[in-house]
């Protein structure tokens, strides 16, 4: 399977990952909750912090158990190399996003379903503050897109497509991402720090499904470059979080997640989400 020379290991790979990603994770997210009114206050922050590290540190850890130190290395390009991408697929990236939360604000505004469809006050405000901008990026950044990417589709999505389609691949590593998710509904504090009324288990599960299929797309077209998807995860949390959406607009702009998804399962094939149905080993332009 592309540049990397996988072979296909039976699930143990998968499920010694699991046990870093939501042993390690659950773990310490468990002390987290017990130490503090809320997961932000110091001790348990360390812990929440520290948890959320599970599924980095089981992709680095199996990497250097499987492939050894050629392993790491070609990991670590992938994360880091942007040449990887092509001029479109950077677009799909940074923009995809932005794009559908604008179109989701337009049609919540001019249907009357809100009267603040974003926060574009406060969204100025932080532009006009580089320091508070960069540690909005930074936390955004750290709390999700970078860690997680690193070992969703730097490590795992990989070795799920050695036994499934890239739609399947897909929806068996949005259930164990989502999976994952499962402790922070009962951690103290957590989602009251986001602004938003905290959603249900099968709203997050409702979300992680389109935007799995879209991370694989764009994976699988790029050479498999973790660096694509680590942006792509970061426009998605930041757009939401910069502008500070309605959520009436979150509905509509998951509606429109949908959408896109299944237009690229339709469009690129479910086999492998890359169009001739091969697999991105290569800079696809």
């Amino acid at each position: 399977m592309h540049d990397a020379g996988l072979r296909p290991r039976g699930m143990r790979d998968v499920l010694l990952f699991l046990a870093f990603s939501h042993g390690w994770t659950w773990g310490l997210w468990a002390l987290a909750g017990v130490l503090g009114e809320t997961v932000w206050e110091w001790p348990a922050a360390g812990f929440f912090y520290l948890g959320g590290a599970g599924v980095f540190v089981g992709a680095w850890v199996m990497v250097w158990v499987i492939d050894g130190r050629d392993g790491v290395r070609e990991l670590a390009v992938r994360i880091v190399d942007p040449r990887r991408i092509g001029a479109r697929w950077w677009l799909v990236a940074l923009l995809l996003f932005p794009l559908l939360t604008g179109v989701a604000a337009g049609v919540a505004a001019l249907s009357g379903m809100t009267e603040a469809a974003l926060d574009l006050r406060g969204a100025g405000a932080r532009l006009l503050d580089p320091w508070s901008l960069a540690a909005f990026a930074f936390f955004i950044l750290l709390l999700g897109p970078l860690p997680e990417e690193i070992g969703w589709r730097g490590y795992l999505l990989d070795r799920l497509q050695l036994r499934w389609s890239a739609l399947g691949a897909s929806l068996v590593l949005g259930v164990i991402w989502w999976s994952w998710h499962l402790p922070l509904f009962v951690l103290p504090g957590y989602y009251e720090a986001f602004a938003r009324a905290t959603p249900t288990p099968l709203d997050i599960l409702w979300g992680i499904l389109p935007a799995a299929v879209l991370y694989t797309w764009l994976y699988n077209n790029t050479g498999r470059s973790v660096l694509a998807v680590i942006v792509l995860h970061f426009m998605q949390n930041a757009t939401g979080q910069f502008l500070g959406m309605d959520e009436a607009v979150r509905s509509i702009r998951l509606l429109l997640e949908w959408g896109v998804a299944v237009a690229v399962v339709v469009h690129w094939g479910p086999r492998a989400l890359v169009r001739g149905g091969g697999m991105g080993g290569a800079r696809a332009d």
